[in-house]
């Protein structure tokens, strides 16, 4: 059983009970994505738990449901908890804490004794997910998995309802029910779970990765974080494809950044702003990418590289041998970071990885580590120029512009941007059998509307319908 995300849980507390709260309590990954699938909760963690409930409860009005309250927790906010209708032992278990909550105070003490609960029950923080003979997941089941894939939270009441009346067992109900839940604004923190992961944007929040970002206040350093998020979201929306993830150079007006687009920006409206696409162009050349790919004041085209072999092209190098040294060496005067890498990259054990993951990075150099384009690095002109391989070609690019146009051009771009959406929706390892899947999706992706048409593809698909396999013995 997987147990909810943080984030997943502190969503649905906001939902249920209109309090933003944070939970302390980590999460662990699984290829990329955060999903708790093994780690159990130790004692810190319990505490956390117990500490998120608590302050969800002290932050919460629950004199609005007046003499309900009984029947609000157990008809409402319960099955939105839960995710399913409470059953009998359940309702005799809340309804025994109530009214022991009644002797000791009022209504709303003993309403807030059940919450307290209730947001520390297994039932909650676990994703139980109920399947027939047949292996496919019953309605209610599919309702949380849609809900949390989409909006990154429980599923709301309507969704709830259509489970009751089983109007989620088709293909056709869930993609009827999918574009319900992406017209509506709510999936936008859907798509922040997947985007914010996938380009390892959480980097940015790390003052120890990142002590360098706290000079540009709390209001930009979110605005990085939630631009690139925004930008996927804006072209679900609008019908984007994969081509247009790496080449549009429309993005979203971001009022925080624009001291960092500085001359980038060639015209704005009031919801975009048109970059100079010879300087930028699709979501590699987001400030907030760039600079969650850096480290304190100094870019990485190794890291920038690795992330692009690894979240668009699904084919991530091997670690550096231990005994390697994987430092640049210092920077001196007269030398800019493509030196020091040439230099990194003339040592045979590492030439084989680093020609394609630095080939990549190199031609990002004139991003600078706050994703500022420059010119000039080190007081030398920067040579973005460089050549890698790509699939069973080799191809020559010269930034950030030509390398979006070269991985759109690329049917392994399709196939791995469908893949890492089907890791994350549904959680499914690398197999053979997903491979029919995944060619698929890519198909829809690089198609008309495709960014949205591979969302809904995958959840009108088998795998998405079918209960999750038990992991193997160790």
């Amino acid at each position: 059983m997987r147990r909810l995300t943080a984030s997943q849980v502190e969503r649905t507390a906001h939902d249920v009970f209109g309090v933003s709260v944070s939970l302390e309590v980590s999460d662990e990954e699984v290829l990329t994505f955060r999903s708790n699938v093994s780690t159990s909760v130790d004692t810190a963690s319990a505490r956390g738990y117990l500490d998120f409930a608590s302050a969800v409860v002290a932050s919460s009005d629950f004199t609005a449901c007046e003499d309900e309250c009984l029947d609000w927790l157990l008809d409402e906010a319960g099955p939105r908890l839960f995710r399913r209708p409470l059953d009998d032992d359940q309702r005799d278990r809340y309804t025994a804490l109530f009214e022991l909550g009644l002797e000791n105070g009022d209504e709303q003490e003993a309403a807030a004794w059940v919450a307290e609960a209730m947001l520390q029950s297994p039932s909650f923080l676990y994703l139980d997910e109920v399947s027939g003979a047949d292996g496919l997941l019953d309605d209610y089941s599919l309702a949380a998995r849609l809900s949390l894939l989409l909006w990154g939270s429980n599923p709301d009441l309507t969704l709830l309802e259509k489970a009751e009346r089983g109007e989620l067992s088709t293909p056709e109900q869930l993609e009827a029910e999918a574009r319900r839940l992406l017209d509506d604004s709510k999936s936008e923190a859907g798509m922040r779970e997947f985007v914010d992961q996938w380009f390892d944007l959480q980097r940015l929040d790390d003052a120890d990765t990142r002590p360098d970002l706290a000079e540009l206040g709390s209001d930009t350093v979110s605005a990085l974080r939630a631009e690139p998020v925004r930008f996927f979201f804006q072209l679900v929306q609008d019908g984007g494809d994969v081509a247009t993830l790496l080449t549009s150079p429309t993005t979203v007006v971001t009022p925080e950044l624009e001291a960092l687009y500085a001359d980038d920006i060639l015209t704005s409206d009031a919801d975009h702003f048109e970059l100079d696409p010879s300087r930028r162009g699709g979501i590699l050349a987001l400030p907030g990418v760039a600079a969650a790919l850096s480290h304190a004041r100094q870019t990485s085209p190794t890291l920038r590289g690795k992330s692009v072999l690894t979240g668009l092209l699904c084919d991530p190098p091997d670690p550096p041998p231990a005994d390697v040294d994987t430092m640049l060496p210092e920077p001196t005067t007269g030398e800019t970071t493509r030196d020091r890498i040439e230099q990194h990259m003339n040592v045979a054990v590492c030439r084989s990885c680093h020609q394609s993951m630095d080939g990549i990075g190199l031609s990002l150099e004139k991003l600078d580590w706050l994703g500022r384009y420059r010119e000039m690095d080190n007081g030398l002109a920067i040579d973005d120029t460089s050549t890698f391989p790509l699939g069973d070609d080799e191809v020559s690019v010269s930034g950030p512009s030509q390398l979006g146009i070269a991985l759109a051009a690329s049917s392994e771009t399709a196939a791995c941007v469908s893949r890492q959406w089907l890791r994350y929706s549904v959680g499914i390892a690398e197999s053979p059998a997903t491979d029919c899947l995944v060619e698929a999706l890519s198909q829809a992706a690089a198609g008309s509307r495709g960014l949205e048409r591979m969302i809904v593809e995958t959840v009108r698909s088998d795998w998405f319908r079918l209960a999750p396999e038990a992991p193997e013995e160790p």
